[in-house]
């Protein structure tokens, strides 16, 4: 009874939390940093010596690059490197954190780890690499390149590996990235030993019986930063029922940081900052492309340091971009081993597609270059990623995860010519089982600009269609695709904008969430590249009162985009969709030593009351959210603004 209580509780004061958003806004305040060039492989921050509080010490076991991965119910991936293996024996220790407790006196659970450490040929696989257009630095640099490449300084001059190389047309052609095919990398000769990149040890702990929304410390072997600490995610629906029936304080919504295509520059680092401000996020989703390493394998190592200040203590979910995984997989092995995905978890057999419960959210991630539907071009292959979505969609129980939320890269709505129809294929493949499953929600990146979707089906504003959200301005070096809006604007697009900054997603109850995207800065031309292009640097107010440069979107001069997404399964059947048996019981409790892989595949099924449970929700919440539609078919109001924004039904 409790249980029914609290959801009743939470659709009647639906529009109550809507009417405070109108006041207050959604989002944890920030300062935005001042404008500085990109960063340079030797910037502090990106250093290993700077990530240590004992400057002087060895840091050949110091972690470095922590960042936390959700795992599946109850469970954290805790992923770092090390520059050299760790004793045997040793774990990772961790326990829940209560305020005013006896540190010295509390219980530490174990987790032990694997380790693993790859070679990679040093490539370089784009023009952007050694001209950028978010310049004028370079990330990698050309001397560097030509004093790899030139082993007349040490190889014997009949030896087949002799190369004398004096300057960059040795390394690098003229011409070679300013002429098509555009797709295509170099690489530094295999037999050259000073052209392999050795990474570190990565290691990958698997910490178990986590409870939603309780703060944990967790300390790594070696580690000179004592008491490293993160918020397990949420649970779902019905666990925080649950809880609330027992006297337990329940998280009363869900929220999640959004990013995409960030890369390593200045303006990445003003994005970071944005998203630390983020206070109450419970995850980070990204929507790929995440170090713009493009080859040159040390860049995946300096992004992980920029990005620890963030994700060693918010939990975050990637999905792979072109730049992680293409150019014949030369970052495929460094994405997969650095940022592994909960797909064992999820009934799923490769890690390019999973999905995983965070509170109010079915969260469901795939990759935009695994095949959407077979046969393949070459072996007859089928694809898939298709077949385990369905099935994965028809486990969804809205009772229990009401809102469904799916990330991938390429977006299937963008009114840029940047991009526009990439993903064509895949759209005509999968939007249909999207749109009938009741998605609500997709998240994308790869364009470099800002735009929001209303709610949309086969080109055709919808209200029971998908609101799709382009986030791939997280401030690559590539720069921003202000200069090529669609005009008119498409009756789709609701807003856009040529800039960078993040976005917040909050799901307050059942059905009612909040949006809000924030510029964090602007960009501005001052120079030209190596190609002939603009590069940018950051400029303006604090990403508030400036545009970016070329930006000839309507809303060129607007800081902040909000909208809010209402859930009304009695005006559109197919977000009601929805009674299977939702997330598969974590074994919670008192986390052992060591309990289970790193991919956390151990899972226990559902019981029968259970799944009893879950259909009694599922009945009670079509019931309530009858009546509630009734009363706001009283006000007469299918659509509303909120501060001059889209309400997407």
């Amino acid at each position: 009874m409790s249980a029914l209580l609290l959801l009743i509780a939470l659709l009647a004061s639906a529009d109550a939390a809507v009417v405070v958003e109108r006041h207050v806004g959604i989002s944890s305040a920030f300062s935005r940093p001042p404008a500085h060039p990109a960063l340079d492989l030797t910037d502090p921050r990106l250093s290993r010596r700077g990530l240590s509080e004992d400057a002087a010490g060895d840091l050949s076991s110091q972690p470095e690059q922590v960042h936390l991965l959700p795992a599946g119910p109850g469970a954290m991936h805790v992923v770092w490197a090390t520059r050299s293996a760790l004793d045997d024996g040793a774990v990772v220790k961790y326990h829940k954190h209560v305020d005013g407790e006896d540190e010295t006196a509390v219980k530490w659970a174990e987790a032990t780890f694997t380790s693993t450490a790859y070679t990679a040929q040093i490539c370089l696989a784009e023009g952007q690499s050694v001209s950028p257009t978010m310049g004028p630095r370079t990330p990698v640099r050309v001397e560097d390149l030509v004093a790899l490449a030139n082993t007349s300084t040490w190889a014997e001059p009949d030896a087949v590996n002799y190369r004398v190389v004096k300057d960059a047309d040795d390394v690098i052609p003229s011409g070679w990235f300013g002429n098509p095919p555009w797709s295509k990398a170099i690489c530094l000769a295999y037999n050259n030993p000073d052209a392999q990149y050795q990474s570190p040890i990565i290691n990958v702990a698997h910490l178990t019986g986590l409870e939603g929304n309780a703060h944990y410390h967790y300390d790594i072997p070696g580690d000179t930063k004592t008491h490293r600490h993160f918020n397990a995610p949420p649970d779902s629906l019905k666990e925080s029922s649950e809880d609330a029936a027992a006297g337990k304080e329940v998280h009363a919504s869900t929220v999640f940081a959004v990013v995409g295509d960030t890369g390593q520059t200045e303006v990445t680092a003003a994005v970071f900052e944005h998203i630390a401000g983020m206070d109450d996020a419970d995850v980070l989703l990204h929507t790929g492309d995440l170090s713009y390493a493009d080859g040159f394998p040390p860049r995946w190592d300096t992004f992980g340091r920029l990005a620890e200040g963030v994700m060693d203590r918010l939990p975050s979910l990637f999905v792979a971009g072109n730049h992680d995984v293409t150019s014949n997989g030369l970052e495929s092995q460094a994405y997969h081993t650095r940022y592994p995905s909960p797909h064992r978890s999820s009934g799923s057999a490769s890690p390019e597609w999973w999905s995983v419960d965070v509170g109010l959210a079915h969260v469901i991630g795939f990759s935009s270059y695994a095949p959407s539907k077979g046969p393949g071009a070459f072996d007859g292959a089928d694809a898939p990623l298709t077949g385990w979505l369905e099935k994965d969609l028809k486990k969804v129980n809205r009772a229990i995860t009401p809102w469904i939320i799916v990330v991938f890269h390429v977006p299937w709505y963008n009114s840029n010519h940047g991009h526009f129809k990439e993903a064509e294929r895949a759209r005509i493949a999968l939007e249909k089982l999207l749109y009938e499953a009741g998605v609500d929600v997709v998240l994308n990146g790869h364009v470099h600009s800002y735009e929001r979707i209303r709610a949309v089906y086969d080109y055709q504003p919808n209200e029971c269609g998908v609101s799709h959200i382009v986030v791939g301005d997280g401030g690559n070096y590539e720069g921003p695709y202000g200069e090529s809006w669609m005009d008119p604007q498409p009756a789709w697009s609701a807003f856009r904008e040529g800039s960078f900054g993040a976005g917040r997603l909050e799901l307050h109850n059942a059905t009612h969430a909040t949006w809000e995207w924030r510029r964090t800065t602007c960009v501005e031309a001052m120079g030209t590249t190596a190609f002939d292009e603009d590069w940018f640097a950051p400029t303006g107010d604090r990403g508030v009162n400036c545009k970016s440069s070329n930006d000839i979107s309507a809303q060129a001069m607007e800081a902040v985009d909000r909208a809010v997404f209402v859930r009304d399964p009695i005006a559109c059947p197919n977000r009601g969709v929805g009674s299977g048996p939702g997330p598969e019981s974590s074994g919670s409790g008192a986390a052992s030593s060591g309990a289970g892989e790193p991919d956390g595949d151990a899972r226990a099924g559902e019981t029968a009351a259970s799944v009893f449970l879950g259909v009694g929700w599922a009945v009670t919440l079509v019931a309530l959210a009858y009546v509630h539609a009734q009363l706001r078919k009283e006000r007469s109001e299918r659509r509303f603004v909120i501060m001059n924004d889209d309400i997407e039904l």
